[in-house]
């Protein structure tokens, strides 16, 4: 894995990144820490990232940070970041854009300690953020925006050195959600069409009648949702179960592909969304593979997950 500091100071050795940190004067001459971002050449839009993080020294007046960047733009500097010590609490989930925004905090800041090490592991499923410490889920949160694919790396802040050891990244394939009526032909269209055209774009795709276990069936689909990149809806019938999963979709902004028979009058409320019509005929399948496939495609180069 290679490194690249883009602000502050930092050190690297085989297995290791060190943050440099320092104590600093601000302008009205206040003590500040020092801040930094190191970015490694490692891509990633979805899997676990894991790192183990020790801070030589805590004060409970002058932040000490470190997080695990999950997303990063090089074009305005914005970034998603989750770890320790994030806006004075001991667990957080942030994005920085001209400032900070708070996705998820938790637990006392005067908790973290020095000359320990933390095993952080930040798991990013769909619009689905996990953070884990010491094999503990201390966040999760859902945003209301899929994350694109990006290089990934560290934000340290503190006035000691930073410890960062074993950084590893492990990326898992996209999922894909579909939702629609489970009844002929709406099974063939998903066997036969929708399931092979994932598997072309390396993508995971699931079914609701697919999920297994205990607990509550809405529950389980509202989770699928979150944890999915793209959700396929087939809303030709009038199906109420299909059109709440749509509208769950459409809330968390998620890329959704409305596929339709042709004739088919949609309702008001999803008429103006562009959707995909198709014939069901030995003709028509041919029409919604190609259809489909550049919906796929559309969707995946939009989102940064083409490469």
């Amino acid at each position: 894995m290679n490194w690249t500091a883009l602000v502050g100071n930092f050190s690297e050795t085989k297995n290791e990144v060190i943050f440099k940190g320092e104590k600093l004067l601000s302008e009205n001459e206040e003590p500040r820490s020092a801040y930094a971002t190191i970015m490694s050449n490692q891509y990633f839009g979805g899997g676990k990232i894991s790192a183990e993080i020790m801070f030589k020294q805590v004060q409970a007046n002058l932040p000490n940070q470190c997080e695990i960047i999950i997303y990063y733009d090089p074009e305005t500097q914005q970034f998603l970041s989750a770890g320790l010590g994030g806006t004075f609490s001991m667990y957080s989930i942030r994005g920085f854009t001209t400032k900070w925004e708070n996705h998820a905090l938790n637990g006392t800041y005067s908790n973290l300690k020095a000359n320990k090490f933390y095993k952080v592991e930040v798991e990013l499923k769909g619009s689905k953020v996990i953070l884990t410490v010491n094999g503990i889920t201390v966040l999760t949160t859902v945003l209301l925006y899929v994350i694109p694919i990006s290089q990934v790396g560290l934000f340290c802040m503190g006035i000691d050195e930073i410890v960062i050891k074993n950084y590893q990244v492990h990326t898992e394939e996209p999922k894909v959600f579909v939702v629609m009526q489970f009844s002929s032909p709406y099974n063939e269209l998903y066997q036969d069409v929708i399931q092979p055209i994932c598997d072309e774009f390396k993508l995971q795709v699931l079914r609701a009648d697919e999920t297994v276990g205990p607990g509550l069936i809405i529950a389980d689909i509202t989770k699928e949702i979150s944890e999915s990149r793209i959700v396929v809806a087939e809303v030709s019938p009038l199906n109420s179960n299909v059109y709440y999963e749509v509208g769950y979709a459409h809330a968390l902004n998620k890329p959704t592909i409305l596929i339709a028979e042709k004739n088919v009058k949609l309702p008001f409320d999803i008429s103006p969304f562009r959707t995909l019509f198709y014939e069901n005929s030995i003709a028509g399948k041919k029409h919604v593979e190609d259809g489909f496939r550049k919906h796929i495609k559309s969707v995946l180069s939009d989102r940064g997950l083409l490469r």
